[in-house]
């Protein structure tokens, strides 16, 4: 929940992609974005850091996500974009804008969110809210790995018919350090798209994880209806032998 006594309502971002964008932040889960309103709260995960994910348009559809430290001034774009490639219409494109929030008396931060190792050759397993629980191997820092615990569904089903093809569980993703023992962690299911076809449809992560909680919170994008928001707690595992091997079906 945003603190509107600690913190200003209304936010000018200078983006590094040479745009500003005007932010303000409404009571009641609300918010506006270069002047349209829309729906999305403001999630706490530290001490001036928020977790903010809305859906911004239908058609195309498109999600934006940003990361705000209040603390630092520094604030991360995650655009996401599905159906604007008309040969893969579930996949979905991003891009990650940095840049700072413009405060007044402080004056520009010289370093941005940057890319970081922190979580390579790491393995997490998390547990959510809902009973689902996944292992992620955070292979290299463009790439990562899931190592699937439980079944989805029937057998017969569908989903878990096309699931077979999805051998090599790798696709690409990223990482940036927010704070120190904070990452950033997103991915695409690229590889996923391309193999299964279109009984399932291309989904993208973003995640805050806090290194030493061992805990996140993040939003999921690209299935049928609006995103979701989800929490989860995790724990440190050790990798299955050759679990760490980059080598793998999918290169990106």
């Amino acid at each position: 929940m945003w603190n509107f006594e600690k913190y200003p309502a209304a936010l000018r971002l200078v983006m590094d992609d040479g745009y500003d964008r005007a932010l303000t932040l409404l009571p009641e889960n609300r918010l506006t974005w270069e002047g349209a309103e829309y729906a999305g709260e403001a999630l706490e995960f530290g001490e001036g850091l928020y977790f903010l994910p809305f859906d911004a348009q239908e058609s195309p559809r498109i999600n934006l996500t940003l990361i705000l430290d209040m603390e630092a001034g520094l604030v991360t774009l995650i655009r996401c974009r599905q159906g604007v490639n008309p040969k893969r219409p579930s996949y979905i494109a991003t891009e990650i804008v940095p840049g700072f929030i413009d405060l007044p008396g402080r004056p520009e931060p010289l370093k941005r969110h940057g890319y970081t190792r922190d979580l390579v050759g790491k393995c997490i397993r998390w547990d959510y809210d809902w009973g689902f629980s996944i292992v992620h191997v955070y292979l290299t820092e463009h790439t990562y790995r899931i190592r699937l615990l439980q079944k989805m569904g029937d057998p017969d089903s569908p989903y878990e018919i096309a699931m077979k093809n999805y051998v090599d569980h790798t696709e690409p993703g990223y990482f940036l350090r927010i704070r120190p023992g904070v990452v950033l962690f997103g991915f695409t299911e690229d590889h996923m798209d391309r193999v299964t076809g279109p009984e399932i449809s291309c989904s993208s992560r973003a995640q805050l994880i806090d290194l030493n909680k061992v805990e996140t919170v993040g939003r999921g994008f690209g299935m049928p209806g609006p995103m979701d928001i989800f929490r989860a707690k995790g724990a440190f595992v050790e990798p299955l032998p050759g679990e760490l091997d980059p080598a793998c079906i999918y290169y990106v």
